[in-house]
């Protein structure tokens, strides 16, 4: 391989894992809501999914981007999502990828919760651009506010 073609390589590398994290970034902005500045739009955060795309974050996954629509803009309690530490794995068109996730949050009985685990995703390249192909989230707790992980783990 020549210096061009190892440097062409390495851009086009370089390019998706910017073009994935910003994609996650992308799923926090428009899924979180009950606040001033938050993304919260459904119909956007739908279509960073690929067409087929599964978001399995609760017990009942769904898939395709019209359930994912759906699934969003049921709930318009308060949640914002903090991610880091991302570790991403490129493979020709498709990719995965893990997040640690903390979201302050408030449940569907009106408590405020924190939310912990981690996000494994699968990412596939579109023609119009990488896109989810499914995201997981993996629950480590959600506890509420007052009583925190220590004390009450899950509720």
């Amino acid at each position: 391989m020549s210096v061009v073609d190892d440097t062409s390589v390495r851009l086009r590398r370089l390019a998706d894992l910017e073009e994935i994290r910003t994609l996650k970034a992308l799923y926090c902005r428009w899924i979180d809501t009950g606040y001033e500045s938050a993304g919260d739009d459904a119909t956007r955060f739908a279509e960073l999914f690929a067409v087929d795309g599964v978001w399995a974050v609760s017990a009942e996954p769904v898939s395709g981007r019209e359930a994912i629509r759906a699934r969003a803009s049921s709930s318009r309690r308060f949640r914002l999502h903090l991610v880091a530490n991302p570790i991403i794995e490129l493979d020709g068109d498709r990719a995965t990828g893990v997040w640690h996730a903390l979201v302050p949050s408030t449940a569907s009985d009106g408590q405020a919760v924190w939310l912990a685990g981690t996000y494994d995703d699968s990412f596939v390249r579109t023609d119009d651009g990488w896109r989810f192909a499914r995201v997981t989230f993996h629950a480590a707790f959600r506890t509420p506010y007052e009583d925190g992980w220590g004390k009450t783990r899950f509720v």
